[in-house]
This record gives C-alpha cells, structure tokens and sequence, in this order.
C-alpha cells in the first residue's frame, strides 16, 4: 500500500504525545485517517509486536478520558497488511470536539486545515455549536429593522406570484415577533451583502472589477447575466462534416449551478464576501462557509443539506433554481464527457468550485462591450417598464416571424448579445429551421399561464 500525507491522512512514525489532538481535527473537520508505523516520506517502519497491545490501550483511554464529546463511534483503529496501525475518523455530529482538561475553547479544540492541524479560533467554535444545535443564521433577528422589499415585489410579480405583508411570515421574513430576520434583510432593499466580480487578462491584471450590491435577489439576476457575457462559443468546423461544432466555454448549466449554488449555501455570518473570478483557463467561484451539516463527497453523491432553507425556498419560487439540492450534480454532469472536470474543495471555512474553460486556447473578450451589455442586464432587472424585453420580441415576431436578432436588437434599442441571452433564457420563444431561414415560434402565450 502507498503512503501519502494530504489534507485527510496524517502520518505518524511511532506513538505521539499530541494523538489525542491529531483525532480531535479529524472529528471537527471531514474525517480521516492516521497511520502510525509510517515516516514522513510513506515508508513503512510497522509496529512491533509487543507494542500493539499498548497502543490500544493508549487509544482507548484516549477516546475515553481525552476527548469529549463522546467520540466512540466516530473512531475504528486496526491494523492494516502491513503492520501499519490505522485510526480511521469519521467527521463528527457533535461539533465541536475537545479536549477534556480544556474544554471548548481555543486550547482545547483543534480544525484540520491542509495536511496540519491547528487551534480553532473562537469565531470557528460558535459556528460549529450553532451547527450541531439546528441554529439558523437566517432565523435571527437582523439588526436592522426598516426594510423594504421594492426588489423582492417586482421579481414576484413577474413570476405571477403574490407578494405582499401577509407572505412576511410564511416566508420565513419575520419571526414570532414580528421582526425581520436575517433572510428578510438579505432580500431587503437593504441588503449590505456584496458579491464581488473579476475578470483578469493573460497576465493576471484586472480587466474588469464590479461588486454587485442591493437585494440578494437583484445580486443574482445581475450576477448571472454579467457573468454569462463571459461564457464564449468558438465554432469549428470538422473536415467532411456539412456542420460545425459549437463549444461553450463553461457547458450546460455549470457556470449558472455554481453561481447560484455560491449564493444558496454561502455562511452569511461570516465577515467575507462571495466571489466571482474569470481566469484564461478557469472561472473561480468563493463562498464563505464549508459544507454545512455533511462532507463534500456526501453532497456530490446527492445528500442534500441547506444553511440558508428559506433562502433557498424564495429563489426556487422565483425560478433561480430548478430542483433543490442538485447543483453540485449538475456541474458535474454538464462535464461528463470532457477531458477537463471541474473541482470542488473545502478550505478552512470556505467552498471553492473551478470551472475549466473549454476554450481557454481562444480567451478574449471586448470589456467596453461587456461593460455595455453588464449595464443593460442591470437596467432591465431594476427599470420597472410596461413591457419586458420578451413581450417586445414577442410583439416583434407576431409581426415578422423571421425577423433577425440584429433586427431585434434595432427595434428594442438593446444590443444583441441581450437579445441573444434573453433569447437563450426564454421558454416561450423557440426557433425552428436552420439559422439562416428558420422562423421562430411562440410556445405558449405568456398570458395565457
């Protein structure tokens, strides 16, 4: 068998004095596993025979008399084929563990953070307490309490969805009491979340730097658009094929789910910011909070969990969100057949998701006309008019149903990668035909559903 240090298995040439803290890292964080009988560089020393039964002594009244809470269970010890002894740990559902002669504080209780383990801070212990007692952050009473929703109303009514005081409650905006909570504020007009938003050159040199503020609802629709003007189609041609090959450079729903997902799942108590990084070979996606409640391969393998639930319950009301808990799955699905995979990692108390760009070879953008179509996007999601940019394309086809997306873009005043994008998100315009003579269909008449 090989040997080999990493953020989940730690190795250990003989018995240490300090194993008691090692097993406590393991319990806060996502689990592990200790060999001893093994150096630093995977070779094997083993454990001799005479001092197995000691070593289990030692481990039993470890987990017994160093380690509270309870950790039994979480804890199998053997030894492998090689004379290796094996601590196997399981992540905790008792957070946070300590040690006994300290207790839960930071002297007492230890995070493992790459291949080392370290004293949690205060800040890392209340938030492991609050999540192994159901706390919600979003439950809480916020600090501010004149909120309005303007934001929250306008995307409701578009939805056809009643939105008004007596929807406070059952949305989880205020509490018993009738104060608003920290889901209401994130929604509020008043939000004081940011999400901040990147694009480098080449050379790592910013191209463009926007943070996005208001309602976590507006934050959403913006950020999605904005970050979609980034997500570039090369064509190729293949010899002896009549048609080319589109590619995007972030498939299917990859760069939507892992925006969205950031957004859902981010710990919005913490004082940190979710980010949105557009690099030539990847876009990287930061949100403050690890895997709430579970591990990572538990979440990828489908196991649903949810820090902010009735965030999550507004933006899957509001359409931002097709079915709940499938995020992760979806990225992972919109990649199954490239070379390239996207990644996922917990560091410390923060998710990241890198997306490959498939088309990192022909990495270029126009940031004057990003910078024009960012500012359209957020014209249409916060300028109330009578008619959405769909109605006038609608209005436009029933008129001339082969009319051209430039002809579009003249008539609406918007540019047409808008009405490319608009055209994409639509589930009631559709065209039919090859792209040059085709004629485009009307689904189902908004009105009508």
């Amino acid at each position: 068998m090989k040997y080999e240090e990493s953020d989940r298995v730690e190795l250990k040439r003989e018995m240490i004095k300090d194993l008691d803290k090692e097993i406590i890292a393991f319990l806060n964080t996502h689990g592990g596993t200790i060999y001893i009988g093994v150096d630093d560089n995977g070779n094997v020393i083993g454990i001799p025979q005479k001092l197995k039964d000691d070593y289990d002594e030692k481990i039993s009244a470890i987990l017994t008399n160093n380690i509270k809470p309870n950790s039994r269970n979480n804890v199998i010890f053997s030894y492998d084929e090689d004379n290796v002894l094996m601590i196997n740990i399981k992540e905790g559902d008792s957070k946070p563990y300590y040690l006994t002669e300290k207790g839960p504080k930071p002297s007492g209780t230890y995070i493992r953070v790459g291949r080392s383990k370290r004293p949690a801070t205060d800040d890392e212990i209340l938030t492991m307490i609050r999540d192994s007692s159901g706390w919600l952050w979003e439950n809480q009473a916020s600090k501010e309490q004149n909120l309005t929703f303007e934001v929250l109303s306008k995307f409701a009514n578009k939805k056809k969805l009643l939105f008004d005081k007596s929807k406070y409650k059952t949305l989880k905006l205020i509490n018993e009491k009738s104060e608003f909570t920290n889901v209401g504020l994130l929604l509020s007009d008043q939000n004081p979340i940011e999400v901040k938003f990147a694009v480098y050159d080449k050379n790592m040199n910013f191209k463009i730097k926007k943070e996005f503020q208001g309602s976590i609802i507006s934050i959403a629709d913006e950020v999605l658009n904005y970050a979609e003007l980034f997500n570039d189609t090369s064509a190729k041609i293949i010899p002896g094929e009549i048609s080319r090959v589109e590619t995007k450079s972030y498939p299917g729903a990859s760069l939507r789910e892992g925006i969205i997902n950031a957004i859902c799942h981010a710990d919005y108590s913490l004082p940190s910011n979710i980010k949105v990084e557009f690099f030539r070979d990847n876009v990287r996606i930061i949100n403050p909070g690890n895997v709430y409640n579970s591990t990572l391969e538990a979440v990828l393998s489908g196991v649903q969990t949810f820090r902010n639930p009735a965030l999550v319950n507004v933006l899957y009301k509001l359409g931002f969100i097709e079915n709940y808990g499938t995020g992760l799955q979806r990225i992972r699905e919109a990649y199954e057949n490239e070379a390239l995979k996207p990644a996922f990692k917990v560091i410390d108390r923060y998710f990241f998701l890198s997306l490959p760009n498939l088309n990192k070879d022909s990495y270029s953008f126009d940031a004057n006309e990003a910078k024009n179509d960012a500012n359209e996007a957020k014209n249409d999601a916060n300028t109330d008019v009578q008619k959405t940019l769909e109605e006038q394309i609608i209005d436009l086809i029933r008129i001339n149903n082969s009319i051209s997306k430039i002809e579009m873009a003249k008539k609406t005043g918007k540019s047409k990668a808008t009405i490319e994008r608009m055209l994409k998100q639509s589930k009631i315009i559709s065209h039919v035909g090859p792209k040059n003579g085709g004629q485009w269909e009307i689904i189902k008449d908004k009105k009508e559903n």
